[in-house]
């Protein structure tokens, strides 16, 4: 028996998580029930449980492929097969190519492609040798859910800009930055140092954990100096890094926490000396770009931010203004401002302050709901059109 779920969401991504693609999906879902009543939610399947506003119906797939690309396209076919099973879809928001395709072949559907991130180049920067035949079979996808869609939805300028390259025009273009809430005040973890840096996400190479580390080790004649990395991963996935800490001579310097629920992580975000984002120099983030919810989230705890010199960065943080901005992938220079830091307190007291103010006048989920409510008004006008 068919369904008449007007709207489906599709996302190739775990959901529930601790990523920070679910709470774009936590985001989306809601405005579009806001609009259309019933959602239609198709993501990855993940253990942990979570109780979805009434209306959204959570379908979740599953399969034990470990190749990633066989994995795709298995839930590629799974989507397709999940729009066969409706009747009244009016919309189709994607988040990536994989579940694009199924809603772009149903003419009937008004289509919006949310992108924040391109398998082109995101899966080069994963999987170095992947062969150049396969990296052009997914931008010739690419560019088919890119001209397809009726619209398109991103978190920056950089991401625009490089969309516009690639013949998209402009017009159809939305940027809507992440954001962030604005959390309580708490009390510090009294299982933490009294002074400590923290760099909190996931630890994928772009992110540049490695060269945060490696910083680290020009900070010996600061030993009180602690480094607390709250990855969004399971522990096992830190492991080489660990490791390289200990090669390095600093395992002693750095405390890890893994998977920390939002009033644990703001705990140990508020009472940082700094948090940092060592973003690299790669084609993730300076072609492609990006939108970190680590950059608004700090601005929302009030925290000093050190982070990389990039145009996607500069979007968001006025250097010497609301953050402190160093060149990529140079572990001293990223020592040395971690130093003056620690030094000079009343610097980063000045940088939090102006970077909170920026930050509930621009960066707050009930503003940037505000901007998602307006396109989805957009995008409903169309599908009646």
């Amino acid at each position: 028996m068919k369904s008449d779920y007007p709207v489906v969401y599709t996302a190739f991504d775990p959901y529930p998580s601790y990523k920070g693609s679910a709470i774009h999906i936590d985001k989306v879902s809601n405005v579009l029930l806001q609009k259309k009543k019933k959602v239609l939610l198709l993501t990855l399947k993940r253990q942990r449980r979570k109780w979805l506003t009434r209306g959204i119906k959570h379908n979740q797939f599953k399969l034990e492929e470990t190749n990633f690309l066989k994995r795709a396209q298995a839930y590629s076919d799974w989507v397709d097969e999940q729009l066969d099973q409706q009747f009244n879809l009016q919309i189709g928001h994607f988040r990536d190519i994989w579940g694009g395709l199924p809603i772009l072949k149903r003419s009937h559907i008004t289509s919006v492609f949310e992108v924040n991130g391109l398998p082109s180049i995101e899966l080069i920067n994963r999987y170095p040798h992947l062969p150049h035949d396969m990296v052009h079979k997914l931008r010739n996808l690419e560019d088919e859910c890119l001209q397809k869609s009726n619209l398109i939805i991103c978190p920056s300028q950089t991401i625009k800009t490089h969309l516009i390259l690639r013949n998209v025009l402009p017009e159809k273009i939305t940027v809507i930055s992440n954001g962030a809430d604005l959390p309580d005040r708490y009390p510090a973890h009294k299982s933490l140092p009294n002074q400590y840096i923290c760099y909190f996400g996931a630890l994928q190479p772009w992110q540049g954990v490695d060269v945060l580390l490696k910083a680290m080790t020009y900070l010996e004649d600061k030993p009180n100096i602690k480094l607390v990395i709250c990855s969004s991963h399971k522990p096992k996935l830190s492991r080489p890094f660990q490791k390289m800490a200990r090669k390095l001579g600093i395992e002693d310097k750095v405390i890890w926490k893994h998977k920390l629920k939002k009033v644990e992580l703001c705990r140990v975000l508020q009472h940082a000396i700094a948090t940092v984002a060592p973003l690299t120099e790669c084609s993730r983030n300076l072609e492609q770009g990006c939108s970190p919810l680590k950059i608004f989230e700090s601005m929302a705890c009030e925290v000093p931010i050190i982070a990389s010199d990039l145009p996607v960065v500069r979007e968001i943080l006025d250097p010497n203004v609301h953050g402190k901005l160093v060149r990529a992938d140079r572990p001293a220079e990223l020592a040395q401002t971690i130093r003056l830091l620690v030094d000079y307190p009343e610097i980063g007291q000045e940088l939090s302050k102006n970077a909170l103010k920026k930050f509930n006048k621009q960066y707050t989920w009930t503003k940037v709901d505000s901007q998602l409510s307006e396109f989805y008004d957009k995008l409903v006008t169309l599908a009646y059109a």
